[in-house]
């Protein structure tokens, strides 16, 4: 199903179209499909999910975001206030948290509160990889030819990304901003849908057939540029054999089976199933 717009206070459903318009929209726009009758080019790719990861900011900047936000808005409340703009940025905080001017402190206080909302928005979860896919360069690399967008610069770039010649780390920069540009030519993200047969990890689950749509920012993965957690989940996309890995955040409908990442790695098994390149489109 489609998400609904919910009125959590009046305990009932207040649009249920919304998200089905938005997306149908998306079904219905230009972009390029893929030519999947190539000899010897797969037409199916295999699909896992991992749950969305949120953290809090934990860089030492965090301690002090009230702080921060509040200063910010006190000077510049005052600065708009008063039309002294030097010494708004340049006097201590606290002589201008002490004006004697009546209708500065009010502003002043004003602008504390709407501090405190900015900062908190900081601290609570952010979702770091919100509709985000991940792709192996295998993967990748097919995806460039069935597009006819394997040239011969995006080539040379695989070679620099995954050849045994040394390197450096500005080559494989820019190595990798030209296959992110040829992936990603154009601005809008990638979609997905369509239906695919009820299975999961090879096995059948129903002879019910799955509608699934999916949208999302897609990144290509390479070896020299996965480091730290993100090459365990590398490494464990390939070793189980998955092509594409979908935050799930980006399935917009036909999600199954979603992992857990705990911020360090992935402890289970994906769970796969396949879908279609011929429905796979930019």
């Amino acid at each position: 199903m489609f998400k609904v717009d919910y009125d959590i206070e009046a305990g009932k459903i207040k649009d249920s179209t919304y998200d089905i318009q938005k997306r149908i929209g998306g079904l219905i726009s230009t972009g390029d499909n893929n030519m999947t009758n190539i000899p010897g080019f797969p037409r199916s790719y295999r699909c896992a999910e991992c749950k969305d990861y949120k953290v809090g900011s934990t860089s030492q900047i965090a301690s002090r975001l009230d702080e921060l936000f509040e200063n910010g808005a006190i000077r510049e409340a005052y600065a708009l206030a008063t039309d002294d703009w030097s010494t708004a940025y340049e006097a201590d905080i606290n002589d201008i948290k002490n004006t004697t001017l009546d209708h500065v402190k009010a502003k002043i206080n004003k602008a504390i509160e709407r501090a405190k909302t900015f900062a908190s928005a900081y601290k609570k979860g952010i979702n770091v990889a919100d509709g985000a896919a991940y792709i192996t360069a295998d993967m990748c690399k097919n995806l460039l030819r069935m597009r006819g967008a394997f040239n011969g610069e995006v080539e040379e770039a695989f070679n620099i990304l995954t050849g045994d010649q040394a390197y450096s780390w500005m080559d494989k920069k820019e190595a990798y901003n030209k296959i992110y540009d040829a992936v990603n030519i154009v601005t809008t993200k990638y979609t997905a849908y369509g239906f695919r047969t009820h299975t999961l990890n090879g096995d059948g689950v129903s002879d019910v057939a799955v509608p699934y749509y999916n949208k999302f920012a897609l990144f290509p993965l390479f070896d020299c540029i996965a480091t730290g957690p993100m090459k365990g989940i590398y490494d464990k996309m390939r070793n189980e054999k998955v092509d594409m890995l979908l935050m799930d955040s980006a399935v917009k409908l036909g999600s199954q089976g979603a992992v857990e990442f705990d911020g360090e790695s992935i402890n289970e098994p994906f769970n796969v199933y396949e879908q279609d390149f011929g429905f796979l489109r930019r």
